[in-house]
């Protein structure tokens, strides 16, 4: 854990006894720190959670980025060549997902429960812009989420979620280095004898800082300039290869 997590796991044990009986039976959760910056070099962040259960019951935490429009092709053999020949499109489409859970998703609750939460990849559910055959449009969805997958955007199986005692957990979720700027919930959930007994969400933000946030704001506000700057510095690294390599 880093130091700024034990920071934030301090006053967590401190403050939270007071809000907890404030609230009375809420799920108390709280993050290490609500912001991921990306700076030049970024390789990824972890995120540290930190809850309180009131009652008995299993947790389990989602988080999840801005919903896109994402389409997903498939190849098929045209002549011994492979060619992209159908395609479909997916709406609310999280860009980035990854999950926790105190016990495997089988006997955590049942699919349907887990499918109107989105808890786990075998959960996920997105809105297909045609209404195809179920089966095939199944094996399109399989395609989207292995490719996330690829890309280091969706996990290959749950993160651990660490109970301390019989209220306090905790969880670790990561941030991959390609992950895009937005604003991200991430959900924690009491479930009991497989219900969601309690939710509780917490906001995520995930921004460039520094000079590439310069950049990638001076390129959204003056998009022929940032053309034309890059087109010059193309020019310019070309012209100076050559004088360089230039033999006489």
């Amino acid at each position: 854990m880093t130091g700024r997590g034990i920071l934030a796991l301090c006053l967590f044990l401190t403050l939270f006894p007071l809000r907890v009986l404030a609230a009375g039976p809420e799920l108390s959760v709280a993050l290490a720190a609500d912001t991921v910056d990306i700076t030049t070099g970024f390789s990824g962040a972890r995120i540290d959670l930190f809850g309180i259960k009131p009652v008995a019951g299993d947790i389990a935490v989602v988080v999840s980025g801005p919903e896109r429009e994402l389409r997903v092709r498939r190849k098929e053999s045209v002549l011994g060549l492979w060619i992209n020949r159908r395609s479909v499109t997916f709406h609310s489409v999280p860009v980035y997902y990854d999950y926790a859970l105190s016990r495997p998703e089988e006997a955590l609750a049942p699919l349907e429960v887990r499918r109107a939460q989105r808890i786990g990849l075998d959960a996920l559910t997105f809105d297909p812009e045609t209404t195809e055959d179920p089966e095939d449009l199944a094996r399109f969805q399989e395609g989207l989420i292995r490719s996330q997958q690829i890309a280091g955007l969706y996990p290959l199986k749950a993160k651990p979620v660490v109970f301390l005692n019989d209220t306090f957990f905790r969880t670790t979720l990561t941030v991959p280095p390609d992950v895009p700027t937005g604003e991200y919930t991430i959900r924690t959930f009491l479930i009991h004898d497989g219900r969601v007994s309690a939710v509780r969400e917490t906001p995520l933000r995930i921004a460039q800082v520094g000079f590439p946030a310069r950049v990638y704001l001076f390129a959204q506000e003056n998009g022929f300039l940032y053309g034309l700057c890059t087109v010059l510095m193309a020019v310019m690294a070309g012209a100076g290869a050559h004088v360089f390599l230039r033999k006489d």
